[in-house]
């Protein structure tokens, strides 16, 4: 067993605090308030396609894209119906036809260290969508990388495994992470360690980015709220589409 497949094989347990019902209802909404009105989403960076399993239930056609292949080996697991999975590079990928949305959840946009993949993502998310689609996304922030993440610890300790992630802030907003599985086999325990790097943007940074690309930007709220996030706040969330009305939220 690899590192990254001991990653993936406990990822849904290590994100067990995440409600991905409300998650998913909160973005949907969204896709209902500004889209087209299609159907068709592509949850980018799907990992073990938590996401894709809530909006597959509200009746969306999804396609996940992830380069992990043991991450999609776990969504595939699920059985998900109108559910197509595919190993992509979220920063250069193309689809067989437009959609009409597109999510990007979890602070996915933050593995990404430097910010020309960050454009280069924008613009295949840009390109993928049909005109008037909409394009969700959350990121951490930089007041958690500086600090909530920083130089600390984290621990797992679980029945069969136990996890320590360890922070290291190397500036630049940047932080390093090491995660440290110990796997109970049975008798002992077998170690495996991942390092993953994240990296935080400004919040105008982004906008600027998105802008830049095409996108007109509906709103950038707090997690999970239709709020102005805040200097404290962990998570935000950007609400954008392609096209040429500003309209704004109320």
């Amino acid at each position: 067993m690899s590192s990254y497949n001991s990653f993936a094989a406990f990822y849904d347990r290590l994100t067990e605090n995440v409600d991905y019902k409300v998650r998913s209802e909160y973005i949907s909404n969204f896709f209902s308030r500004h889209s087209n009105g299609g159907k068709t989403v592509l949850d980018l960076a799907c990992g073990t396609a938590s996401i894709s399993e809530h909006l597959a239930k509200k009746g969306y056609n999804i396609i996940g894209i992830d380069l992990s292949e043991e991450m999609l080996t776990v969504a595939a697991s699920k059985n998900i119906p109108n559910l197509q999975l595919v190993k992509g590079d979220m920063t250069d990928f193309s689809l067989p036809f437009k959609v009409d949305n597109c999510v990007c959840s979890l602070d996915a946009i933050n593995h990404l260290i430097d910010f020309n993949d960050v454009l280069k993502c924008f613009n295949s998310v840009y390109y993928s969508l049909s005109d008037g689609g909409v394009f969700v996304f959350d990121v951490n922030t930089q007041y958690k990388h500086r600090h909530i993440l920083f130089d600390n610890t984290f621990v797992f300790d679980e029945d069969d495994f136990f996890l320590s992630w360890d922070n290291n802030y190397i500036g630049n907003d940047i932080v390093e992470i090491y995660l440290d599985f110990f796997v109970f086999n049975g008798k002992n325990y077998d170690r495996f360690s991942e390092n993953i790097k994240e990296r935080a943007y400004s919040t105008d940074s982004i906008k600027e980015g998105l802008v830049y690309t095409g996108f007109d930007i509906i709103g950038v709220y707090d997690e999970l709220t239709l709020d102005e996030p805040r200097e404290d706040s962990e998570r935000q969330y950007f609400v954008c589409r392609k096209g040429n009305n500003n309209e704004q939220d109320c």
